[in-house]
């Protein structure tokens, strides 16, 4: 989930009954708060990138948040399918709900997975996502914590009823063994513009990577995985052939990119041709990377350097690092906020002035911003200074572009003109 975890507090979360759905969603967001850990080496200490200052929008555009759901029980995600109205809203549990063209809620759930799912510390039902031809092959992907508190990706099909999956449709595709710690499993699931799946997982849990996942090209956590999963027969994923891993002694195939701490939400700005990755820091920093949606083999760092600071130690080496584009401070007593929930670049077509902006939040104060990235460079970093919903575990971004924030109180939110 959105915060993080360190050795010092690991709070274990019960499912989630609806009357409980905003104290689940605000335990969940304070299991991700992080502790202390290890860099090393010899080299100069690193100097941050200069952010620009944020600053408050202009006065002829502005944003606001209009209501559009409510009652839901710890809402991750809001998606759809390609050209489809309705809107698919993951709830931690195991649920998946529409929003239907109408704003109403359909009672009978899409997808019910409860009896499937560990909700226990940051587990849940964490994402999902529609393949690039659901519209024919009624496909797609979940990504999930099972029983046993391991990562899951499995592959269902819609059933007759275009509002009803068939759950009995279900074949895994992976899993991940994830042992003694029940933070950092990531989260997300996203097909990119060549009509793979990536997946980002987290490194495992603990303080510092304590098992050192990150930088383990042996391991599946703390990694950005990319996988080809139109093969019919099992099993139901090969790894592409211009995987930078692939077929290599020691390495796994399935890496795309590495040493990533938790990227609870990273996401594909196909018009821009990059890829954004926000990963929840540990004690100090909150990041976003920015890359081509080419770029393979990435190493962004974790846990040598927490953002561009070197984690737990006055220098290290930071060669063949990929730095983040952008980061931000904790600062003190959590001033500026302690996990970063990442969003997306919006290309809608409702709100022309933010074309282009990435826009995010932070868990812990619930703000919406953005901040423009082309050349290398960061510009334009807003806070739109919108009304607090509370805490924002995760956007949403519906089948036109439009975007969405989502509140562990349980509500969703559109994002709106002012």
């Amino acid at each position: 989930m959105p915060k993080h975890t360190d050795s010092r507090s690991t709070p274990v979360i019960p499912p989630a009954p609806a009357a409980q759905s905003a104290l689940l969603a605000a335990a969940l967001g304070a299991a991700l708060l992080a502790g202390c850990g290890g860099g090393g080496g010899d080299s100069p200490p690193v100097t941050p990138p200069t952010t620009p200052p944020t600053t408050p929008p202009t006065t002829t555009f502005g944003l606001a948040l209009r209501e559009v759901a409510s009652g839901l029980e710890a809402p991750l995600l809001l998606t759809a399918p390609a050209s489809d109205t309705r809107r698919f809203i993951v709830e931690r549990a195991g649920r998946v709900r529409i929003l239907s063209p109408d704003g109403s809620v359909r009672a009978t759930p899409f997808l019910d997975l409860s009896g499937l799912i560990s909700t226990t510390g940051e587990g849940g039902l964490l994402s999902l996502a529609f393949h690039p031809g659901y519209a024919t092959n009624g496909r797609f992907y979940i990504y999930y914590t099972d029983k046993f508190s391991n990562i899951a990706i499995d592959e269902v099909r819609v059933s007759a009823d275009a509002n009803v999956a068939d759950a009995n449709s279900l074949k895994r595709i992976v899993t991940i063994q994830h042992p003694t710690y029940t933070n950092h499993y990531g989260g997300s699931l996203a097909f990119g513009p060549d009509g793979y799946l990536y997946a980002g997982t987290g490194d495992g849990g603990g303080a510092g990577d304590p098992d050192n996942n990150a930088q383990n090209l042996d391991s599946l956590l703390g990694k950005l995985l990319r996988l080809n999963v139109d093969n019919p027969l099992p099993p139901l994923y090969t790894v592409p052939a211009d995987n930078p891993f692939a077929g290599q002694d020691g390495k796994r195939g399935e890496i795309w990119g590495y040493g990533l701490r938790n990227p609870w939400r990273f996401a594909f700005d196909v018009a821009g041709g990059a890829l954004y990755i926000a990963d929840v820091g540990q004690d100090q920093r909150e990041e976003v990377n920015v890359v081509s949606t080419t770029q393979k083999a990435a190493n962004y760092g974790w846990d040598v350097m927490e953002g561009t600071r070197c984690y737990n130690s006055a220098t290290c080496n930071q060669q063949g690092l990929t730095l983040p584009a952008f980061e931000y401070e904790h600062g003190a007593a959590n001033a500026n906020g302690c996990s970063i929930t990442g969003g997306y670049v919006y290309r809608g077509t409702a709100l022309p002035e933010l074309a282009g902006h990435y826009l995010y939040s932070d868990y812990c104060k619930g703000f919406l911003k953005s901040f423009r990235y082309a050349n290398g460079a960061v510009s334009d970093a807003k806070d739109w200074a919108v009304a607090s919903v509370g805490n924002v575990p995760a956007f949403g971004q519906d089948a036109a572009g439009e975007l969405y924030v989502l509140s562990a109180a349980g509500k969703v939110y559109q994002i709106v003109r002012k």
